[in-house]
């Protein structure tokens, strides 16, 4: 898939068919789908540093990770539900208190791994110690020049990779400071 493509099909415009509605009071309802379309960017700055598969990861839960290995980490989640997603099949998703984490069906039935990472508490940092709350001159410091959008007061960062799977990061800010954390991989 060419740079241009990926860019324009990862606009972070959150449509759904399966709508994540999470009691905090300081979280805001998103959509999710397989067809989420999120901005992912390369960095191309050559001061930039690009995102590379360890870089996929908050607090302490990496892509990929089997359900076992996030619930060994994070314990009992708060609420468990089970949909379904035509493109993606079976999802299960696991919320816990400032983050959520989605996780598709293998091959295998009944066994679920991680394709989505959203955080909102500034308890858990991405693996390079960014977390809710710290300001964007930081998330620059640390990934480098992104692709940005201004949607009124919020503003969104993102940080991608087209290899060895479309993957990425997505910070949110308002007023400077990050509100919300997205890691994940683009489920087609």
């Amino acid at each position: 898939m060419q740079l241009g493509l990926i860019n324009y099909m990862f606009r972070i415009s959150l449509l759904a068919i399966a709508t994540l509605i999470i009691p905090f009071s300081d979280y805001n309802s998103i959509q999710v789908n397989a067809t989420t379309s999120y901005l992912i960017s390369q960095n191309t700055n050559q001061q930039s540093r690009s995102i590379t598969t360890k870089s996929l990861g908050v607090g302490g839960i990496k892509l990929s990770m089997s359900e076992a290995q996030v619930r060994k980490i994070l314990g009992r989640p708060v609420k468990v539900e089970n949909t379904f997603m035509p493109a993606i099949g079976n999802v299960r998703t696991l919320k816990y208190t400032g983050i959520t984490v989605d996780l598709a069906e293998d091959v295998k039935p009944g066994k679920f791994t991680v394709y989505q990472i959203k955080v909102t508490s500034s308890k858990y940092a991405t693996v390079d110690g960014i977390k809710v709350g710290d300001n964007q001159s930081k998330v620059v410091r640390i990934y480098g020049n992104p692709a940005t959008i201004q949607n009124g007061r919020l503003t969104n960062l993102s940080y991608g990779m087209d290899e060895p799977s479309p993957a990425g990061l997505n910070f949110s800010l308002r007023n400077n400071k990050v509100t919300e954390i997205l890691c994940f991989y683009l489920m087609n």
